[in-house]
């Protein structure tokens, strides 16, 4: 086995690219860092980086990537402004069952996960 599962402890920063699988428990002290996007207008979700996206000005739309393939990924969309932002899917999938969702109100946020073929507000 490698140094790292024989110790337990890593004392410096870990670097991951790519997907990983943990598997048992995760304890994070000191915090937890996760990505972070502003926006002021129209805009689609990169699955690959952003998780929270804060609108911050101006009534548009964002867009969620596919559902499919991503079961479990989890974004977080905050409306900031004063705007309306619309939450939209693509290829016809839903947000628990509509083809949109609404953040009309400043500070009103929605969380959303995959469920492999749509999205469910979590």
């Amino acid at each position: 086995g490698s140094w790292l599962a024989t110790n337990g402890t890593l004392s410096s920063t870990l670097s991951v690219t790519g997907a990983t699988t943990l598997t048992g428990k995760l304890t994070a002290n000191g915090g937890r860092q996760s990505a972070y996007v502003a926006k002021t207008g129209t805009y689609t979700i990169v699955a690959a980086t952003d998780y929270l996206i804060n609108c911050t000005t101006g009534t548009f739309t964002v867009t969620l990537p596919t559902a499919a393939s991503i079961a479990g990924q989890e974004f977080i969309i905050k409306n900031s402004g004063t705007g309306v932002i619309t939450i939209a899917t693509t290829s016809s999938q839903t947000i628990d069952g509509a083809l949109t969702a609404l953040l009309p109100v400043q500070y009103q946020s929605i969380s959303v996960t995959s469920d492999g073929a749509n999205w469910i507000v979590t």
